[in-house]
């Protein structure tokens, strides 16, 4: 074939999307597949600040195997790039409101006071962080940081408990966030979308207007509608309304005729259904009696309905992507951790604490308005959607072992390598200010957890590195 024209362009450092098929090798591999190719290296990048890009340089660092480029820009600005520890995943959602109200609102480039640990990098942030060009940087730089960060920064001191978990060292001041148009400019990226939630909630309560990119609200997910269904079934037996959402989720061969069949059936036993679907009826209302009178909290209750009313391997069956079905596990954890509260009190009864919860599901609810509308509004989306978009700001938040690496990525063969190109993505997006954000604690199906800064992070975060103010 004497025409061997071809023309490839792409980035190794944004292929992230594995578990769809698309394949790494492709790009690193290009001059081998295709001897006397010749490669153009793109380097110069037209969005971002140059401490963003000596971050995003350092964070792909730590994969051995890829294509480098000294990223450079000549943009003039020189903002610097921010880590906050939070509290918990409030205080992550209020640094959000507080960084906001700082840029746009009060123009003060000064550094509000607070008494979370606040790390500011310095104009040399990464000149003392260098890999070795021979070494694996996850099992040198990354390992030894480790220890480095649980000895200066121990988690041991730590006391997860639900009073201090609720309180807040900055309160979010009266505003009309309506009025900030820069929130088009602003977005909060995070690795899964159940991270979202405490995101939504505390932004519904101040009035900050968002919108999900790509994504549907934590309150409108099916799974979440699901599992609440049930709940207010169990507070109300006369919620035809429920019963009609979950039950033909559990039994089989439940259609719409005779759904309605059901219905009357639990208005008079008297009436004639067929003794198959009575038996799965009179056996469901049972397991869901047994478990309401078994259970103490509401986490555990929830948990028990799950898997006795058959709602856990309905999921299964209906999600066989273990991808998928996990993203919806994760969103059912969400719906614990927004239970958690309402368990603090054991004198009140299970009863009355359900239905409390259920309050706070409809106030919830109440206030997620539609975002049709014109409102500037920042953008929430998931380090998958992210790709290709630019912001002015970006917050990337949930930077902990566990979520940004994912805990399932450690698992698979060659999934750090992808996470850490996940991260470049998130990091890139930003034009100006990058904010880096993970929580000492935060509540994760239903439990108080602390997890341990990114190990993609972890290296950039030494005390020679950063300027704590």
């Amino acid at each position: 074939m004497s025409n061997r024209s071809l023309f490839v362009v792409g980035d190794d450092a944004q292929s992230i999307y594995a578990f769809r098929g698309s394949k790494i090798e492709i790009i690193l591999h290009f001059e081998d597949e295709y001897p006397g190719s010749k490669e153009i290296v793109l380097n110069q990048n037209y969005r971002s600040t140059q401490p963003i890009l000596d971050l995003a340089e350092k964070v792909l660092s730590h994969n051995p195997d890829q294509k480098k480029k000294a990223l450079f820009t000549q943009n003039d600005d020189t903002l610097m790039v921010k880590y906050h520890l939070a509290r918990n995943e409030r205080d992550e959602a209020e640094y959000i409101i507080k960084q906001i109200h700082q840029q746009y609102v009060t123009q003060d480039d000064k550094p509000m006071k607070s008494s979370n640990v606040e790390f500011v990098p310095d104009e040399n942030m990464f000149a003392n962080v260098t890999l070795d060009d021979d070494s694996s940087p996850i099992d040198t730089a990354v390992g030894n940081m480790f220890d480095f960060y649980m000895k200066d920064f121990s988690l041991s001191s730590l006391s997860p408990s639900l009073s201090s978990y609720k309180s807040n060292s900055w309160q979010v001041p009266e505003y009309n966030w309506k009025t900030i148009t820069e929130l088009n400019n602003c977005a909060v990226l995070y690795r899964t979308h159940s991270q979202s939630r405490s995101i939504e909630e505390t932004f519904l309560k101040h009035g900050i207007p968002y919108r999900l990119v790509s994504g549907t609200r934590f309150l409108d997910r099916k799974e979440v509608k699901d599992a609440v269904s049930i709940l207010k079934y169990l507070v109300n037996s006369e919620d035809n309304l429920s019963l009609n959402r979950f039950l033909p989720l559990v039994m089989d061969g439940v259609g719409p005729k005779t759904m309605e069949k059901i219905i009357a059936y639990l208005q008079d036993f008297d009436y004639p259904l067929p003794p198959k679907h009575q038996e799965q009826v009179v056996e469901l209302l049972t397991k869901l009696h047994s478990v309401w009178e078994n259970n103490t909290t509401l986490i555990d209750m929830t948990k028990d309905v799950l898997v006795s009313s058959g709602y856990m391997r309905y999921l299964h069956d209906e999600y066989p992507e273990k991808n998928e079905r996990e993203a919806r596990l994760e969103n059912i954890g969400e719906l614990y951790s927004l239970m958690l509260p309402f368990d603090e009190d054991q004198s009140i009864s299970l009863q009355d604490r359900l239905r409390d919860f259920l309050a706070q599901i409809l106030l919830m609810s109440g206030l997620d308005k539609d975002d049709a509308d014109e409102t500037p509004k920042i953008s929430l989306m998931s380090l998958h959607q992210s790709k290709g978009l630019e912001f002015e700001t970006v917050f990337l938040i949930g930077v902990e072992d566990g979520l940004l690496p994912h805990g399932n990525s450690l698992m698979e063969p060659d999934g750090f390598a992808e996470e850490v190109r996940l991260a470049y993505v998130g990091v890139t997006r930003a034009k100006k200010y990058l904010h880096l954000i993970s929580a000492d604690s935060r509540v994760q199906f239903g439990q108080i957890k602390a997890n341990p800064p990114s190990r993609i992070f972890r290296p950039f975060l030494e005390s020679s590195c950063l300027r704590v103010r």
